[in-house]
């Protein structure tokens, strides 16, 4: 039987065109081994240690080309630094070939490397033999960002250290806008802002991006920095439709965020609700609908369609005294907000009886039965009623009296339900869909003649409508004797 060569687990046979690319770089890096060093400021603190971690490399290189003898290993000098001792135990590649690579997995993703060497790090070898990676080019210099607090950005042309000082690289602010489609600038803007303090620039991430969002912009920034301190170069705010009121965020709900496990979403909702709760708790009444802060006016303006809903939005905004904020943007949302604090006591005020009928999710129906006949009432109580009409002086009254009430489509379903074969009643009907603008779709019910008499009685009709209680009897009995009915009505 042919025997199987054993190979440690975690490891793998290297492709051909992998080997050559491997040696390649170790080649580069035998007759370069700056290659490792990054770019760093002129007398800064990052310069001293890499040079004296390029001239262990460089002992090391020395080492390799001419190996010392066992008296000289033991009493010469050793390559310390575990930079320079990886770079050293990496040249040694070169001469044995790599054909079996070790496979290191992170979260960033999957890495090739030769091991070699015992008690050496695998980020380091894996840090200088993938020099030429943006990535794992920098995990080689991970101890020394956390042994010296050092700051270190990866770039396409390589690393930079800037020392212990940040000053984040214009390109790399670039590069994460344009990732994020984001323009730079906006202190006006609503959204998650974050502001480089080395570079004092600002990039707002909008609304309608974050309020969404299933990722965490903010990790764009960090994603090719390295430092020991990530944050202490960048200030994130978030700036809501409630920040006017409430400004004062604490710093504890950003730490998931900064921590890159919240998502834009996540920090955007966040800081909203812990300012809708703190607007509550103020003395100061609001409404807060769908996010948007809204005056009585356009409240009412923006959820009633009728008198009637009108003036139960009106009854109940007069005895509530807190502030109202609801995410469901309806009527029937608001009633059922304002039930418990106010609701209640208005239908217990009206008919007690009628509590009873409360189910949990019905406030709006009862209001409107019981107010449905009170503003009707109030709104037509000084127009005039009649002891008797005919057919169509009857139908133009009350459905005059229902548009009053701001009942529009009740007023047109009123004129279609009534079954008459009465041409004068008819031609009132067109008349009043005519002012209604509702004739479309309508007039194959009505004959020429009738839509003729209904064109010549359609200001009378018009202007009925548009009446003041004085008035009103005026023009009814003007319609009435144009319609050969007489001009003299009873009043009640």
């Amino acid at each position: 039987m042919k025997k199987r060569k054993a190979r440690l687990r975690g490891t793998k046979t290297a492709a051909k065109f992998e080997q050559k690319k491997l040696m390649s770089r170790i080649k580069e890096l035998k007759e370069n081994p700056k290659i490792l060093i990054p770019k760093t400021p002129p007398g800064s603190e990052a310069e001293k240690v890499y040079s004296k971690v390029l001239k262990e490399m460089e002992l090391a290189k020395e080492q390799y080309e001419n190996p010392p003898s066992f008296f000289s290993r033991m009493m010469g000098t050793r390559v310390k630094d575990p930079l320079a001792k990886a770079y050293g135990a990496t040249l040694t590649v070169l001469d044995s070939g790599a054909p079996v690579m070790a496979i290191a997995r992170f979260p960033h993703g999957e890495v090739n490397y030769v091991m070699r060497g015992s008690g050496l790090s695998k980020e380091k070898l894996i840090g200088v033999q993938n020099h030429h990676h943006r990535l794992w080019s920098r995990f080689a210099h991970l101890d020394y960002v956390k042994k010296y607090k050092f700051f270190m950005y990866a770039l396409d042309k390589g690393l930079v250290c800037t020392g212990t000082t940040p000053k984040y690289p214009k390109a790399l602010w670039d590069e994460a806008c344009n990732t994020l489609k984001i323009k730079k600038g906006g202190n006006d803007i609503e959204g998650i802002k974050i502001r480089c303090k080395s570079l004092k620039e600002l990039a707002v991430l909008p609304v309608k991006k974050v309020s969404k969002s299933k990722e965490n912009s903010y990790s764009h920034f960090l994603r090719n920095q390295v430092a020991f301190e990530q944050d202490l170069d960048f200030e994130i705010t978030v700036s809501t439709f409630l920040s006017e009121i409430i400004d004062d965020i604490p710093k504890e709900l950003f730490s998931d965020y900064l921590s890159g496990i919240a998502t834009d979403s996540d920090l955007w909702n966040a800081v909203v609700g812990f300012q809708k709760e703190k607007v509550k708790a103020l003395d100061d009444q609001y409404f807060i609908i769908s996010n948007t802060i809204v005056d009585s006016k356009e409240l009412i303006n923006k959820i009633s369609s009728n008198k009637i809903d009108q003036a139960i939005i009106e009854d109940i905004l007069k005895d509530c005294k807190d502030t109202i904020v609801i995410d469901n943007f309806t009527l029937s949302a608001f009633t059922e907000y304002t039930w418990e604090s106010v609701g209640r006591e208005i239908v217990n005020r009206i008919d007690s009886n009628k509590l009873d009928n409360y189910n949990g999710e019905n406030s709006l129906e009862l209001l409107r039965d019981l107010y449905n006949k009170i503003v009707k009432d109030s709104l037509t109580s000084d127009y005039p009623r009649f002891k008797s009409l005919s057919e169509p002086l009857k139908l133009i009254d009350d459905v005059v009296r229902m548009l009053k009430s701001g009942e529009k489509d009740n007023a047109i379903k009123a004129i279609e339900s009534l079954s008459s074969n009465n041409n004068m009643t008819k031609s009132v009907s067109w008349a009043t869909l005519i002012c209604l603008s509702a004739t479309s779709s309508r007039a194959w019910k009505y004959s020429k003649e009738e839509q003729s008499l209904g064109e010549s009685l359609k200001e009378l009709i018009q202007s009925l409508i548009d009446s003041k209680p004085s008035e009103y009897l005026g023009i009814l009995e003007e319609i009435s004797s144009r319609i050969g009915l007489g001009n003299k009505l009873e009043v009640i």
